[in-house]
């Protein structure tokens, strides 16, 4: 299956993706902030990143921007946020060519569906 890489500080968060996401046989790898992220990113060449936004220090924007320019623009990408969809997010979404947003909380059904869709499955 895939490499899946979450990034988030929350370590709740990344423990209810990781639990959901695990099972379908996917290796999970976890980042606590975007520097980690971004190393991990080098280090083990994952499928998907899932990567909140809100997140101290190297954030997820700071992330993304050095994902896309400095290391992989190929990787697929969900982001994890609370905040709502709205223009601003919709231009952040294309200005990263996100493949989808997953709202905080989602049901582990969504999060399935999400994936499974970014994937390309």
């Amino acid at each position: 299956m895939a490499t899946i890489l979450i990034v988030d500080d929350e370590p709740l968060n990344r423990l209810l993706l990781a639990t959901v996401l695990r099972p379908l046989g996917h290796e999970i790898v976890e980042a606590v902030d975007g520097a980690q992220g971004l190393q991990a990113v080098v280090e083990r060449s994952p499928d998907l990143v899932i990567v909140d936004l809100a997140m101290p220090g190297t954030g997820g924007a700071g992330f993304l921007k050095s994902l896309r320019n400095e290391l992989r623009n190929d990787v697929a990408v969900v982001l994890y946020t609370a905040t709502r969809e709205d223009a601003a997010m919709r231009d952040f979404v294309a200005l990263f060519s996100i493949r989808a947003v997953l709202e905080k909380p989602s049901e582990p059904a969504a999060i399935v569906r999400i994936v499974t869709a970014a994937l390309g499955g």
